[in-house]
C-alpha cells in the first residue's frame, strides 16, 4: 500500500476484478539493474496485478525471467471433506 513503506518505487494504478487499485510498491535498490526476477501471483483473473508487477520490476531495471501463477478455484468452491 502506498505510503506504508519508506523509500519506495510505485507502479501505476491497475485494474482488478474488484476495481482499480493503487500501484504495487518495492523499496528502492531492492531490485537492481540486471537482476533476474521471478514473479509469483496466487490467482490471475484480469492480469492487472501481474502486469503491474512486471512494470515495477522493469522500471527498476530488473528482468522478469518467469511468472508463476497458482489458480485453483475449485478447492474454494467445493472443498474436500
Amino acid at each position: 500500500k502506498e505510503g506504508k513503506m519508506p523509500n519506495t518505487i510505485t507502479s501505476p494504478e491497475y485494474n482488478t476484478e474488484y476495481g482499480k487499485r493503487s500501484g504495487l510498491t518495492v523499496q528502492k535498490n531492492r531490485i537492481k539493474e540486471g537482476d533476474r526476477v521471478l514473479i509469483i501471483d496466487d490467482l490471475v483473473a484480469t492480469g492487472g496485478t501481474l502486469s503491474s508487477a512486471i512494470q515495477l520490476v522493469e522500471s527498476c531495471g530488473g528482468k522478469v525471467v518467469e511468472c508463476a501463477c497458482v489458480v485453483e478455484l475449485k478447492m474454494f468452491i467445493d472443498p474436500p471433506a
